[in-house]
């Protein structure tokens, strides 16, 4: 029997791929957020890679689910608040990419399914919470990497550089899979390719505590094959 439904979809939001329900009852809902495309603009992204659709990049929310088809808001964390840019020095979150890799380029994009003009630049594919470390991971598929953030901030918190047990407020605290999103192209080899399903390995479990991907492998460079893959941060 269906005991409680809720609906975050409208025109400016829209929930997609997954959810996290957490121990205290709360769900994190993973969703997209419009902007237009003079928001992105001003932003500091390249007008060639922004559709008159303006551009949905992710953003996440705690509910408490309230009756049978409501919720309350508890917290809030919007990748809009994390930006850098280095395209135009006039607009908004200018600065040196490869010094900020705790902040996403507006403008980087990669052939496999992140091509320029898309509205879903970002496709985060898979959220899941580590209680232990009380944080937060997404998967993008766009990006071929994965993000850590600190749950423990205030929703004020999240949208800053300061808060939360790390100190970091919002931003990335830690990403893995392909370092050219930060451009660190020479720094490490790419290692994801259009993954899936980004999960910490739960307590009891062999390897616990590590972080499992599915590796789809589209785009590999000694050829297209799929992987799980376990790594220790």
């Amino acid at each position: 029997n269906l005991i409680w439904e809720y609906d975050y979809a409208n025109e400016n939001v829209h929930q997609h791929h997954d959810v996290e329900v957490l121990p205290n009852g709360n769900i994190l809902i993973l969703a997209w957020e419009r902007f237009s495309e003079a928001e992105a603009i001003q932003a500091g992204r390249n007008l060639a890679a922004v559709p008159t659709a303006g551009i949905w990049p992710e953003h996440i929310i705690e509910v408490k689910p309230v009756g049978t088809n409501d919720v309350d808001i508890i917290w809030e964390w919007h990748l809009w608040d994390h930006l850098i840019q280095d395209f135009d020095a006039t607009k908004d979150n200018y600065g040196i990419v490869k010094d900020h890799p705790e902040l996403m380029d507006l403008n980087y994009n990669i052939s496999a399914g992140g091509a320029a003009g898309s509205s879903d630049w970002i496709h985060a594919n898979a959220i899941d919470y580590n209680p232990q470390l009380d944080q937060i991971m997404l998967s993008s598929r766009h990006l071929s990497e994965i993000w850590i953030i600190d749950h423990s901030t205030t929703t004020a918190e999240a949208a800053a550089h300061t808060g939360g047990n790390s100190g970091k407020g919002g931003d990335i605290l830690y990403r893995w899979g392909n370092p050219a999103t930060y451009d660190r192209r020479n720094a490490l080899n790419r290692k994801f390719y259009g993954q899936h399903d980004a999960q910490w390995i739960a307590a009891g479990l062999p390897d616990e505590g590590k972080i499992m991907v599915f590796n789809n492998g589209q785009g590999r460079p000694e050829g297209n094959y799929s992987s799980v893959d376990i790594i220790t941060p």
